[in-house]
């Protein structure tokens, strides 16, 4: 059949009866089994594990039931004889259809028919073994969780979708039944409620001594964990309540509850701490007394206000190690990335482990510094010891501190990590020839008409270019209209027009050409007359070099800090050295702008000359007289002038940047390539 289960079926050695008197450490009869696969594929028979003793199976001491399924709660299924009879179940990751035939078919003998329709792949256990009954009342379980039933007519078993239900299929559901022994199963269920997570569901079987739980394997592990620490004979007639802690310590708040109660003389009452889980277990003769323990266990489980806690801060827009700069310096005791402690304090570890429901920073443990001194430091509201680290990989911050300190560092965190403002920069780099008309460059065209120029120099505060040069402040339309005007008179090309995207504060670098090897240095040997000329070569970057870093205030005022270069190679005519020159014009200036307007920044000319010799055919080639038949001459070639347009556009929310897109998008359709 190609299943793999592990099932048993085992003979009781005493009467089941009597095991109950016995307590739960009697050589009662729960045995274990184990079973595998074949070469074949089909199950190898069933081998029993005896101890030498009395030749018993091995037992199991600590947890499971040996009452009988069917003498509690109900009777005995159609067809089905219990006679004391018990199975152990292992199915993992096996579809519907194989589980229920291996279970009726190889185990408990039975005739049974399964619908084709039925699918999805389930995995089960039983955590001890279980009566046929209970058996039969886990496959309803199982069933009804992947949208089936099971009937029985006649002696044979039908497994049918279930009428007006949507069958839950392609995924993998995981089952388990605990037979309870001192407990039932409603009071298992109230108890594991504080532990259950979202998926998670349990449901009673067999009168209630049986409870199947349906989760995560993680979730099952958990549950079985709970059980065996309540499924004892202690429990036995008592009311009881496993109530988990989130702050406090469960030593510390059973003591607490015990005081309180023995003043009460509440007879009967005890808390016991859980260590492990980090939980109190409330026994009581009433319910009425239990609750009681809920309700100061509330307010009982709250951290020291002198305590401090290990507090893990996801951040959502920024850089952890930015806001740990940010915060160390708030709290008085500098910058950096690592943890810090308050001035005269002395260092100890405290580690934050992975508990019951609990996550550990970056799958390892977290370690940071605490001040472990009781005197006065120089940190946040004085207090001592707040230590503040950063995660990169999680993108957290790490703060010890005591919760006071916490919530006033948080309500910090909170504002400071605040979405970023993203500024789109738009940029335009055009090349004018300047021809008779514009032979004084294109400032002078400025002048010359109706336009109000703003000339700078370095000490203006609005517009300060660093280098000699002008600016010239448009809104969008007329600056795209002085770029019409200039083709009109001349050429102009656009060598570069860029935009890009960038956050508030950082720099954003635009480059567009090639890297050319330069020839910085050169050393020969002196002793030997032999050797090669080494050189050190430095690779430079040429073409088109925009960085610009904007800065937003709150009136929506940008502050571009641009620094613009277009370079290229020409040949060294100034020296003997092999090695290019590279040609560039730059510009480096401040600007403030309200976002949304185009600035434009030129001034720098270039021109290119062509030296020309020019004489009498044959005698200019003469040596030494061919001088006097020879005319040199230099003249400028072509004269250009250097105009770079930049649009600031701040964007705020995830909105505005979709909006900009959209209208970058319409503008790029609507007009034509040239």
């Amino acid at each position: 059949m190609g299943v793999a289960f592990v099932a048993a079926l085992l003979t009781a050695c005493t009467a089941l009866g009597e095991a109950d008197d016995e307590g739960p450490n009697a050589n009662r009869f729960l045995g274990d089994i184990t079973g595998s696969l074949s070469p074949n594929g089909l199950p190898k028979p069933a081998s029993f594990d005896r101890s030498p003793q009395n030749g018993a199976p091995r037992g199991y001491s600590d947890y499971g039931s040996s009452t009988p399924m069917g003498a509690v709660g109900g009777q005995t299924p159609r067809g089905i004889t219990d006679d004391g009879q018990r199975f152990s179940i292992n199915f993992a990751d096996v579809s519907v259809q194989d589980f229920v035939r291996s279970v009726f078919e190889e185990v408990l003998h039975e005739n049974v028919v399964v619908d084709t329709g039925i699918t999805g792949r389930v995995t089960v256990r039983t955590a001890t073994p279980v009566s046929k009954t209970a058996a039969i009342d886990l496959i309803k379980s199982v069933l009804s969780g992947v949208g089936a039933s099971l009937t029985e007519a006649n002696g044979v078993y039908r497994v049918s979708q279930r009428g007006g239900g949507d069958p839950q299929s392609g995924g993998q559901r995981s089952f388990r039944a605990f037979q309870l022994k001192f407990i039932d199963a409603e009071q298992a269920k109230g108890a594991l409620q504080a532990f259950n997570s979202e998926g998670a569901s349990m449901s009673s079987i067999a009168g209630g001594r049986v409870l199947v739980a349906t989760g995560s394997e993680v979730d099952l592990d958990r549950f079985q964990q709970v059980l065996q620490t309540l499924d004892i004979d202690q429990m036995r007639q008592r009311s009881f309540a496993l109530v988990p802690l989130r702050e406090a310590g469960a030593a510390s708040v059973a003591g607490e509850l015990n005081t309180m109660f023995k003043s009460e003389d509440a007879k009967g009452f005890q808390a016991l701490p859980v260590e492990r889980m980090n939980a109190v277990l409330l026994l009581g003769t009433s319910q009425t007394g239990i609750q009681r323990a809920r309700q100061w266990i509330s307010h009982l489980d709250q951290a020291g206000a002198d305590e401090r806690r290990v507090n893990v801060y996801p951040v959502q827009n920024r850089r952890a190690t930015e806001l740990a700069g940010v915060l160390q310096q708030m709290i008085g005791s500098g910058g950096g990335s690592g943890a810090i402690v308050a001035a005269g304090l002395k260092e100890k570890t405290v580690t934050a482990d992975a508990g019951m429901g609990g996550a550990q920073i970056a799958g390892q443990e977290a370690t940071v510094a605490v001040a472990s001194s009781g005197s006065q430091g120089s940190g946040l509201g004085g207090a001592d010891g707040i230590a503040i680290s950063a995660d990169p990989s999680t993108n957290s911050l790490v703060v010890v501190a005591t919760p006071d300190d916490y919530r006033v560092i948080e309500k910090a965190i909170r504002r400071l990590d605040v979405l970023p403002t993203q500024v789109l920069i738009e940029a335009t780099i055009l090349e004018v020839t300047l021809n008779d008309k514009l032979r004084h460059g294109v400032r002078w065209y400025f002048e010359s008409g109706n336009n109000a120029v703003m000339l700078t120099d370095a000490s203006g505060k609005s517009v300060s270019p660093i280098l000699p040069g002008f600016s010239y402040i448009y809104s969008a339309p007329g600056a795209r209209a002085v770029v019409d005007a200039l083709e009109d008179m001349t050429k102009v090309e656009v060598i570069s027009s860029p935009a890009l995207t960038v956050l508030d504060n950082q720099t954003a670098t635009l480059k567009v050409g090639d890297q050319v090897p330069i020839a910085t240095r050169s050393a020969v040997s002196v002793t030997d007359p032999q050797a090669p000329i080494v050189n050190d070569i430095e690779m430079k970057d040429t073409g088109v070099i925009l960085s610009v870093k904007p800065r937003v205030n709150a009136n929506g005022l940008v502050q571009l800090d641009i620094s613009q270069e277009i370079s290229d190679v020409v040949q060294t005519t100034t020296s003997a050295i092999d090695s290019p020159t590279i040609r560039q014009r730059a510009v480096t200036s401040s600007v403030v702008v309200q976002g949304g307007t185009e600035i434009i920044l030129g001034g720098m000319i270039s021109a290119k000359r062509e030296r020309t010799r020019s004489g009498v055919p044959i005698l200019m080639n003469i040596p030494i007289v061919g001088e006097a038949f020879t005319s040199n001459a230099i003249k400028d070639a072509k004269r250009t002038e250097l105009l770079i347009m930049i649009r600031p556009v701040v964007m705020t929310s995830t909105s505005d940047v979709s909006s900009i897109t959209q209208e970058i998008r319409s503008r790029m359709m609507a007009s034509p390539l040239r």
